[in-house]
């Protein structure tokens, strides 16, 4: 349910929803480059991401809606948001990729420029697809990658592949080595997107059992499981440990790998927030049971923006929402204090990445600032920029639903 103040009082709506002062680090977030390569040689993925645009996209060419400019200020300006992880959609290189490794450092460096003398406001993580050409390619990917210095984890789509065959992690030709080379590089926390199915998806491998087996075999390394195996066609209720789709694939996972809570396998709520808090009883079945099982320490904030625009509007829906104590008391699921909530926002991810929550990540001047938000305002305003609160994509399960089920986007290519 959701706890919101009188919608006539302003200034209480303001202070409890609004003029807040969470550290909010955002682990699931995107943007392209619109005249990147990807557009010519990928065009499932140029379905997949031009269904996501707002209608009232005008821009020519329209992938600029989600281009760098609009993430700065989605994200930094028209939100919360402290601090994010930049990643990818499924691709197999810088040719079919909508943003490139070189693509998102160049976007943590402007953000680095921008915030001297504070701390960065951006993490990167890099994708690769092990399954897609030889495997030794891969390693050399990665070792190229974490030459760098700038890429905080690596992300696999173990159901994805041009040809939609999927792999496993615990592949001893495919997934293990990649595993092990994150590993011997230094770079200890891995992410696979499991559920929510996208263009190309191979259903065999869309579960998130191999992820949590491997979770076993690298005790002192981290594994993130993206939307925390959500799938828009299961309805989320109590768990059920027969389900073989949704987030009860992966709380069985947890049991027959004997995972226990807050151990070293982290979930995130991206896009899982945004279409279940329309339906408060499935999304605090949804989040009940991600922080009863996985751990209260382990479940962090996602929003897979900006391809639903500025995350602001899913900041402000879970401040004021709650788990019933009907819901604590029936199901044992704990109640969303505001120590847990400060723990999802951000301080689970903080601890995972082993940053300062507390650090400055603002070195520009005060007044700067407070009068370049006073400009997006008025140019809003003026009609010049499109609103932070403008929807994109789905918004309900029906919608959802709807989409995977066409050959329309934003999940299926044109």
């Amino acid at each position: 349910m959701f706890n919101l103040p009188n919608a006539a009082d302003v200034e209480t709506c303001r202070a409890s929803l609004v003029d807040k002062t969470d550290f909010i680090f955002d682990v699931h977030t995107h943007h392209v480059v619109p005249n990147g390569a990807w557009v010519t040689n990928a065009p499932a993925t140029v379905g997949l991401v031009s269904g996501m645009l707002p209608a009232a996209c005008t821009e020519s060419p329209r992938l600029d809606c989600v281009d760098r400019t609009n993430y700065f200020r989605d994200l930094f300006l028209s939100s919360d948001t402290t601090l994010a992880m930049l990643t990818d959609v499924p691709n197999s290189g810088p040719a079919t990729a909508p943003m490139p490794l070189s693509q998102a450092i160049e976007t943590k460096q402007i953000v680095d420029d921008l915030t001297r003398p504070g701390s960065t406001r951006l993490l990167v993580s890099n994708i690769i697809a092990p399954n897609v050409g030889p495997v030794a390619h891969w390693i050399e990917e990665m070792t190229a990658a974490a030459t760098t210095r700038q890429v905080s984890a690596f992300k696999v789509y173990t159901a994805w592949s041009p040809n939609a065959q999927g792999f496993s992690l615990e592949n001893p030709r495919i997934g293990l080595p990649v595993v092990q080379h994150a590993h011997d590089l230094g770079i200890k926390v891995f992410v696979a997107h499991k559920g929510l199915p996208l263009v190309d998806f191979d259903p065999a491998f869309n579960h998130p059992d191999d992820m949590v087996a491997v979770s076993r075999q690298f005790p002192d390394m981290n594994f993130v499981i993206y939307h925390a195996a959500w799938d828009p066609s299961h309805v989320e209720g109590p768990y059920n440990p027969s389900a073989t789709v949704g987030i009860d694939s992966l709380l069985s996972a947890l049991e027959r790998h004997n995972v226990p809570a807050n151990d070293n396998v982290w979930v995130d709520l991206a896009t899982v927030w945004r279409q279940l808090l329309t339906q408060p009883d499935q999304a605090a079945h949804a989040i009940g049971k991600l922080l009863k099982r996985v751990g209260e320490k382990r479940v962090m904030w996602g929003t897979d923006a900006i391809w639903y625009g500025s995350p602001q509007p899913q900041i402000m829906a879970m401040r004021a929402f709650e788990i019933t104590t009907e819901f604590q008391e029936r199901y044992g699921y704990p109640a969303l204090t505001a120590a847990v909530k400060r723990d999802i926002f951000g301080m689970n991810a903080a601890r995972l990445f082993h940053l300062n929550a507390d650090a400055r990540r603002c070195g520009i001047d005060d007044v700067q600032l407070a009068a370049s938000r006073a400009a997006v305002v008025e140019l809003q305003a003026d009609g010049a920029l499109g609103s932070p609160w403008e929807t994109r994509g789905p918004t309900t399960r029906r919608e959802m639903l709807r989409s995977l089920a066409t050959l329309q986007a934003p999940w299926r290519p044109t």
